[in-house]
């Protein structure tokens, strides 16, 4: 056999390679990657040449993720990794929320650019749909179970990152990454299985698939490697199966370890989170129907994205590749059914569909008896596995046209027409059900859909064999259909922004404060959008694992006016257009935008201040008791959890030396024993000093942080380095260790 899968193939291959210079030989290896990084910018294009942005209503980029990133990227370019934020709530450890990625390598080129320019954030949402072309492309090329040709590998690497899990996820790129990683994942598990030398960057592969935080889709990510890793090596001779099973024991091992600095401390997060204490009940909103089988030919059926979606049941991605793709692939399976990969793809494929159909299929029910299982919902993502089943065996289809026999070639094609012909003649019985203002939509794509199979026999027949004009036929026709279908799923015009004289008027107070946002302002001004400019806001993001203390704490307090709320240091109030005042002593100072006004709250206290009379309490309820009660004064009388019973009247000043992410150093002047109260969150890994000396923080009228500073002159300071970080430093440095000397004992073998 001297075919493109062959070993004879590629020593040929690679000893031609080796005749020509070494520039052209680059050129020719980066060539397919830049033109898939092409075919996303052109996908794109109302993005570079429209002013359009994505995606539509802002999703996780622009709401949760992008204020963290803002804050991340200033500390970074000043070479400090910022371990907790003090823009959102009253603080947050950022370190500990695995979906704001601080250690995921495809957020760093972000943070050290910086945020500041809009193309550069959309580019981030970019960059996955490129590392999915990239690693198929790759896959498909250089694994021992495929090594097709460049232009099959290109048809399968431009179906998947266009694909519409990726598409419909567009604001959610922490999901994308775990999506892009998967090609890259089975790669490693082949290099880890094939070669003879121990390779080490399939370790980096897999941590990088626990780093995009995205837990839910790198669960689904590492469920396909292991099925993957099985398949291999129940075909390996018996002698070297626990050989290479330790291998990859050792590299999963090593990789895990590589994330534990951002794993432990989300562990350590995760009991203090709303998710946590949520009631945990069968949750059927979130899957994929078999009606939408459908939206595997025609994704416009039932429409995708916010706007075009009208399905009577929640709105779920479907595994959409292109109807060209889809064609291609069937193919692809046919003529690959001897072959134990096909059978594979057919494995992972029916484990899609039945764990994204839920409660509805048979699979899932039985799995959801594991906590961690029942607890992930919304098993519609997991049809990304089926887009990906599809997208091989539609490379495999192209490569298939090689050699395919001219009788199955004919079958293929007379079933192609025949569905072509069902598609156009079953169109109008079709969308008669369909909702008049939808039927455009599903007419165009079941059209669109049936083209598709008649230009896929045309162009096969034109080019039988050997035709690289009509191979290159079909990533341009994939291409084209998939931008048709796809571009403006989740783009929109970028408007101005008529909040931006409260911006200007914000910024232009130069003291230390927070500024609140009334819950009837949220979408006219969103916190999300303060906190990326800069602004320290009382309020999250919308994030599931916001911390529930603080959450609580914040809706519980009845209105602004109340004594409770002098607490959160809110100089400025966010209000919609003419609303009255929230109570005694706030009162409106900007009135010149369009949608908000500003209030100015002078009972806020400063962000930091003493207290020389405390009440000490036992717990949570207690505390909330005092600080809830109308008579509060908190300027002057502080409760604290288990700590001393203060009782004087001195007085002092306060210098704030270092505000910033993981650290805070105030110089204390005091007359007297005193409570320096922070208006923080106190959480675990935070520990604080006077004069360097270690000394308790107490857990301060509820939530906050409180120091007890004797009389006097006195540094008090609080670090925030927890020591679930510290741990996984420790063992990811132990895998490093461990990595290196293992590459070398079978480098000198």
């Amino acid at each position: 056999m001297n075919g493109p899968g062959s070993p004879r193939y590629h020593r040929t291959l690679a000893q031609q390679l080796r005749q020509f210079p070494r520039g052209p030989v680059l050129v020719r290896a980066a060539a397919p990657y830049l033109l898939l990084a092409a075919i996303v910018l052109i996908f794109f294009w109302p993005v570079w040449l429209a002013g359009y942005t994505f995606p539509i209503g802002g999703g996780d980029l622009w709401g949760q993720l992008l204020p963290v990133w803002s804050s991340v990227a200033r500390f970074v370019r000043r070479g400090v990794l910022p371990l907790w934020s003090t823009r959102m709530m009253a603080g947050d450890p950022i370190i500990a929320e695995p979906q704001y990625g601080l250690l995921n390598p495809l957020n760093w080129w972000l943070f050290i650019v910086g945020t500041g320019s809009h193309w550069a954030i959309l580019a981030r949402g970019m960059l996955p749909l490129v590392l999915a072309g990239a690693g198929v492309y790759t896959y498909l090329r250089h694994s021992s179970l495929w090594r097709l040709r460049t232009s099959s590998a290109l048809v399968g690497a431009t179906a998947y990152m266009l694909s519409d899990p990726f598409i419909t996820h567009l604001g959610h790129p922490q999901m994308n990454d775990a999506m892009a990683w998967l090609p890259w994942a089975l790669l490693a598990i082949d290099t880890l299985v094939d070669q003879a030398t121990l390779r080490l960057w399939p370790s980096f592969v897999f941590a990088c698939v626990i780093l995009t935080g995205h837990y839910q889709a790198a669960l689904f990510t590492a469920i396909a490697t292991g099925l993957y890793a099985a398949w291999r090596l129940a075909f390996v001779p018996v002698q070297r199966w626990l050989r290479l099973v330790g291998r990859i024991g050792l590299i999963v091992t090593c990789a895990v370890a590589l994330s534990l600095p951002a794993v432990f401390p989300g562990l350590e997060r995760y009991p203090y989170t709303e998710r946590a204490i949520l009631k945990l009940e069968p949750w059927r909103g979130y899957q994929w129907p078999l009606a939408m089988a459908i939206d595997l030919v025609a994704p416009g059926f039932h429409g995708r994205g916010i706007g075009g979606f009208w399905a009577p049941w929640a709105r779920v991605e479907g595994g959409y590749i292109g109807a060209t793709a889809l064609f291609l692939s069937l193919l692809g399976l046919l003529t690959g059914a001897r072959h134990r990969r096909t059978w594979f793809l057919v494995l992972l494929g029916t484990f899609s569909v039945l764990f994204a159909l839920g409660y509805d299929g048979p699979l899932y029910p039985l799995l959801a008896r594991f906590d961690l299982v029942a607890r992930m919902g919304k098993t519609a993502r997991a049809i990304f596995l089926l887009a990906f089943v599809l997208a091989i065996a539609a490379a495999a289809g192209v490569e298939a046209l090689y050699t395919v026999r001219r009788k199955l070639h004919l079958k293929w094609s007379v079933l192609l027409v025949v569905a072509a012909l069902v598609i156009l003649i079953r169109t109008p019985a079709w969308v008669a059900t369909m909702p008049a203002n939808r039927r455009p939509d599903a007419i165009q794509s079941l059209a669109t859909a049936a083209a598709a199979a008649l230009s896929i026999v045309a162009l096969s027949w034109a080019g039988v064999r050997h035709s690289l004009l009509t191979r290159a036929g079909f990533l341009l026709l994939l291409t084209g259909e998939l931008i048709i279908s796809g571009t403006w799923v989740e783009l929109e015009p970028t408007g101005g922004n008529p909040t931006q004289p409260v911006i200007d008027y914000l910024n232009a107070d130069p003291n230390w404060y927070r500024v609140d946002v009334d819950s009837k302002a949220r979408g006219l001004l969103s916190p999300p959008v303060l906190i990326a400019n800069g602004f320290e806001v009382p309020q999250g993001s919308g994030n599931p694992m916001e911390l529930f203390s603080y959450t609580q704490f914040y809706w519980a307090v009845p209105y602004k006016g109340a004594p409770v709320y002098q607490l959160l240091g809110s100089k400025y109030i966010i209000v919609p257009k003419g609303a009255q005042p929230g109570g005694e002593g706030i009162w409106p100072v900007f009135t010149e935008s369009p949608l908000v006004d500003v209030h100015l709250n002078t009972n806020a206290l400063p962000r930091v201040w003493l207290v020389y009379d405390t009440l000490p309490v036992s717990t949570i309820e207690q505390a909330n008791a005092v600080i809830f009660a109308a008579d509060f004064t908190p300027a002057l009388v502080a409760t604290v959890e288990n700590g001393p019973d203060l009782n004087g009247s001195g007085n002092g000043t306060l210098e704030v030396l270092t505000y910033g992410a993981n650290r805070a150093e105030i110089l204390v002047r005091t007359s007297e024993e005193a409570l320096l109260v922070l208006s923080d969150i106190l959480y675990p890994g935070w520990t604080a000093t006077v004069d360097g000396q270690p000394t308790d923080l107490l857990k301060t009228d509820g939530i906050f942080r409180g120091v007890v500073v004797p009389p006097g002159e006195h540094r008090v300071a609080m670090k925030y380095a927890p020591a679930s970080m510290r741990l996984g430093l420790g063992l990811a440095g132990m895998a490093i260790l461990i990595l290196g000397y293992a590459g070398r004992q079978h480098r000198d073998r």
